[in-house]
């Protein structure tokens, strides 16, 4: 006997996540099999649905008017890493060796899925740019991520900004959303100017 309602929380979680139908029915059985944690969750996403959204200065998360990244003025307000989403921001905080400013993209260019530039703010970030004197493209080593980076330098060369890339230690192909931390801080550390 099919349930309808699990079978469209399924299909709409795993179509909008990396989670397949599977794991997404095995997390679902959990939370229906346990009414406590069921609860808990519930009361964790109406609280993320009603207190975070995304900083308009660089779409990471935030619950005040800015994120906890651009209100921190210890950090070098001169440097800005470009990042495909929110969860690179937290892989690469882990290793507390970065410390100037993000913009989150929130997608690369893909030719196949029909995202082409203008489908991505950019303009945000040029904006940003103008105030400062390095950008990081830490976007993911793979063909959308060379093609969004290529795109970015490309339309900031007119700027006088020096732009780097983060290492190849991240093989291509690779997400920075699996990269362990030593392999991230080596990236960093190791960038180099962008040319193309």
């Amino acid at each position: 006997m099919k349930n309808n309602l699990i079978e469209k929380i399924v299909y709409e979680i795993s179509k909008n996540t990396s989670l397949t139908q599977k794991t997404t029915q095995r997390l679902l059985n959990n939370l229906i099999k346990d009414q406590d944690i069921f609860n808990n969750f519930i009361k964790n996403l109406d609280t993320l649905k009603t207190q975070v959204s995304m900083c308009c200065i660089c779409n990471y998360y935030k619950i005040d008017k800015k994120c906890i990244i651009c209100s921190d003025e210890s950090r070098d307000q001169n440097i800005i890493c470009v990042v495909s989403n929110q969860l690179n921001v937290d892989n690469i905080e882990k290793n507390n060796q970065y410390k100037g400013l993000y913009h989150v993209l929130d997608s690369e260019i893909n030719l196949n899925k029909n995202v082409s530039p203008n489908d991505i703010d950019f303009e945000s970030l040029f904006k940003r740019l103008s105030k400062s004197k390095e950008l990081i493209l830490a976007l993911n080593a793979t063909f959308e991520g060379e093609l969004t980076a290529n795109y970015i330098y490309h339309e900031t060369k007119k700027l006088n900004i020096n732009v780097t890339r983060i290492a190849k230690g991240i093989p291509m192909g690779g997400s920075l959303d699996y990269m362990d931390e030593s392999t991230l801080i080596d990236a960093f550390k190791n960038r180099k100017k962008y040319e193309v």
